[in-house]
């Protein structure tokens, strides 16, 4: 921040007047020069990333990285380094989904597991990763949203041989300290739930194969004694092939659109394209004191281009892509 004056304007004070404002200017230069700067509009990594998700009182971003079947950590929006390991499972690929920071700081991510090892781990910690017990291995684990201190939403589904997809949305309940877990079923005879988003009252859900994001009652569904159908939820809009949500405090919604595209959409369930050119985007987070949105762009395994997130503004300043 640049002295707007020369410091021989404050000669009319008293020595210690001058001493006390030449103290508070430089509180205030010091203050100006740590504020984070903007935000980048590229951040490469190398990784093979997924999930992504913003800490919010600090900034920081967190990754998962299919490549060393990790949580990847970034403080100064350029460099990522490893957070914590999730184990692998053997003759498994790697394959973790939604990373969660919920209200504690401490991060939920979920692993797929391919129909036997589909997972919930809690990381209280950098290096610490631990599972949640007591959930059902056979269910294929993408999204997450943390609803509060000891709750979150988890979307699934069951794949038997060559039957039909079977998904929903679960409420699992944890004990942080403990790990063990209890899990209901809120929603129930979706296909391939991915991506899940709250925004007050509604419960957004991505059902990839039927291109299509549905809204339910959130409060309703806790409150059910038998999940909810899924042809209960209102059609908030039409996507080809959505991904991982996100949604601002404007109750804005983002998504994968189409298979380079990313798209915002209005809480009218208006869809807009955005930007496009990504290689694979899978997740999104917003990060409010950046006013910025994270994306993943995946490097698809025959490209000479690597991973990277790409950055975008929130919609205020959002334009359409050229």
């Amino acid at each position: 921040m640049p002295l707007t004056a020369p410091l021989s304007g404050l000669l009319p004070f008293s020595l210690p007047a001058r001493l006390f404002l030449v103290a508070a200017l430089s509180i205030v230069i010091a203050g100006c020069q740590a504020m984070p700067s903007a935000a980048p509009a590229h951040i490469d990594v190398h990784a093979q990333p997924n999930g992504i998700a913003v800490r919010p009182n600090d900034g920081a971003i967190f990754i998962t990285d299919d490549r060393a079947n990790a949580i990847l950590w970034s403080r100064d929006h350029a460099t990522f380094a490893p957070y914590a390991s999730v184990p692998v499972v053997p003759g498994q690929p790697n394959s973790l989904g939604q990373v969660a920071v919920v209200p504690s700081g401490a991060l939920l991510v979920a692993r797929f597991g391919f129909g036997d090892r589909g997972a919930l781990f809690i990381s209280m910690s950098p290096g610490d990763a631990q599972p949640l017990t007591g959930l059902a291995p056979e269910r294929r684990r993408l999204g997450l949203a943390s609803i509060g201190p000891g709750r979150v939403l988890s979307s699934w589904f069951v794949k038997a041989a060559s039957e039909p997809l079977i998904g929903g949305v679960s409420l699992v309940s944890y004990d942080s300290a403990t790990h063990a877990a209890s899990e209901r079923d809120l929603i129930a005879g979706l296909t391939k739930p991915v991506g899940i988003a709250v925004s007050g009252d509604a419960l957004l859900v991505a059902d990839q194969d039927r291109n299509t994001i549905l809204s339910f009652g959130l409060a309703d569904s806790l409150a059910a004694r038998t999940p909810v159908a899924a042809s209960s939820g209102t059609v908030f809009a039409r996507v080809e092939h959505p991904d991982l949500l996100a949604v601002d405090q404007t109750g804005t919604l983002y998504t994968k659109c189409g298979a380079a595209g990313f798209c915002r959409i209005a809480t009218d369930g208006t869809v807009t394209p955005v930007a496009d050119g990504f290689q694979n985007a899978r997740g999104v987070a917003v990060d409010d004191v950046h006013h910025a949105l994270y994306i993943v762009d995946r490097a698809r395994p025959s490209s000479a281009t690597g991973s990277a997130i790409r950055v975008l503004p929130l919609p205020d300043t959002i334009a359409p892509p050229r």
